[in-house]
């Protein structure tokens, strides 16, 4: 007999979800994460209302690690002539702090009978008979396994040459960088006030992402994201300089040079895989590209992937049959559930990303799509995306507003 049902590797949001709810159900549940809780993760630390609204089990623990909402967005162009001012209304957005956050999520797992290994690495997989998890302090024995290790998940890894799923390349991965400096409330209220307006400034210093600020309580959340084939040719150190004399010029960083002590983590943003199970196994969260590729925001997909994974599971307990076809449901499951929403943000982000001056443009004239763009790029309204209209809008205001030459 096996150790556990389910054995879940990764415990960030889409792991410890996974966990959630597989121990909410009844099942026996093992979650390892190579790191000790609490951990940050550089992260912007953002969290849309679609977490709660869907996922409403989760509310108790999530909802007392919230710092604060934030009632508005500012994204400026690259050139900083153009910017779309956004006010959220009833679906604001929340900062977390995602040390705080992730360790909430993992002790949530915790409370509901999952069997937490922490400082555990998950080094390799067997699958006669069942799963075999080796870790440094022995062997854990389930009938399915769950990859939720990140970007570069192996469990992931076995999956994708079992499937004949190509690796990501350098056009399909990104890094992110961020920086939590304390400021105080004082400041925060001076320059951010009961709003605590979110920050985006699109291509900083020509970098194919976006820099940005997040204003949680007392501590300013910074940074800047952007693909690997234009980070990698850029002085990181002179962006963070660049970028800071920027903010504090406008009145959002106080003065001071600071050396940040800045956090770096991979960010899959290919758009997500197109198989994410084999025999006895499941890929959630980051591990399976679950990103927009327009912002890089991953917690509502991979924590709703988590939940709709444990259907999957529990129908296969039932029924004794672990195969990949079986398994498939899954698939199909978040593809109903997100998929063409994340498709289209693909769209969106060759567009945003290759064209920003021209978008930012199109949302200080056309005041619905500046609702269009700022909730795709936040992804805040429930039910919001994944519909074709934001698509053909955009394409109209190409045509509409053509003015060459720009980025």
């Amino acid at each position: 007999m096996s150790d556990y049902d389910v054995i879940v590797c990764g415990g960030g949001p889409s792991g410890a979800t996974t966990a959630f709810y597989a121990a909410r159900a009844g099942l026996r549940v093992a979650l390892v994460d190579r790191a000790k809780f609490p951990r940050d993760k550089a992260c912007g630390g953002l969290l849309t209302p679609r977490v709660l609204s869907e996922l409403p089990e989760l509310e108790p623990f999530i909802e007392p690690v919230i710092e604060c909402a934030s009632h508005d967005v500012r994204l400026y162009s690259p050139s900083l002539k153009y910017r779309i001012d956004f006010d959220f209304g009833p679906h604001t957005p929340w900062n977390i702090r995602r040390e705080i956050f992730d360790n909430a999520l993992l002790e949530a797992a915790r409370d509901a009978g999952a069997e937490v290994f922490t400082g555990t690495r998950a080094s390799s997989f067997d699958f006669n008979g069942g799963v075999t998890v080796t870790t440094p302090q022995g062997d854990l024995t389930a009938q399915v396994v769950v990859g939720a290790m990140g970007p570069n998940d192996p469990l992931a890894q076995l999956m994708r040459k079992e499937r004949g799923v190509a690796p990501w390349h350098d056009g399909e991965i990104g890094t992110a960088l961020m920086w939590e400096p304390e400021v105080g409330r004082d400041f925060m209220e001076h320059a951010f006030g009961s709003q605590r307006s979110l920050l985006v400034h699109f291509r900083p210093a020509g970098i194919e992402g976006y820099g940005w600020v997040f204003p949680k309580d007392t501590i300013l959340n910074i940074g800047f994201g952007g693909y690997n084939r234009t980070i990698k040719s850029v002085n990181v150190r002179e962006i963070w300089k660049g970028y800071l004399e920027l903010l504090r010029n406008d009145g959002y960083f106080p003065e001071g040079d600071p050396d940040p002590p800045v956090k770096g983590a991979p960010l899959p943003l290919g758009g997500p895989l197109r198989a994410t199970t084999m025999e006895r196994t499941l890929i959630v969260g980051d591990s399976a590209g679950m990103v927009s590729p327009l912002s890089g925001e991953g917690i509502y997909y991979g924590m709703h992937a988590g939940k709709l994974a444990v259907e999957t599971i529990q129908q296969a307990l039932a029924s004794g049959d672990f195969s990949q076809r079986a398994l498939d449901s899954y698939h199909r499951a978040w593809q109903r559930t997100f998929g063409q929403e994340l498709r289209d943000l693909s769209f969106f982000a060759r567009l945003a990303l290759k064209i920003p001056e021209r978008m930012v443009y199109y949302g200080t004239r056309d005041p619905k799509m500046c609702e269009i763009f700022a909730d795709l790029f936040l992804g805040v309204t429930p039910g919001g995306l994944g519909k074709r209209k934001p698509v053909a809008r955009a394409l109209r205001n190409v045509i509409r507003y053509p003015y060459f030459g720009w980025g």
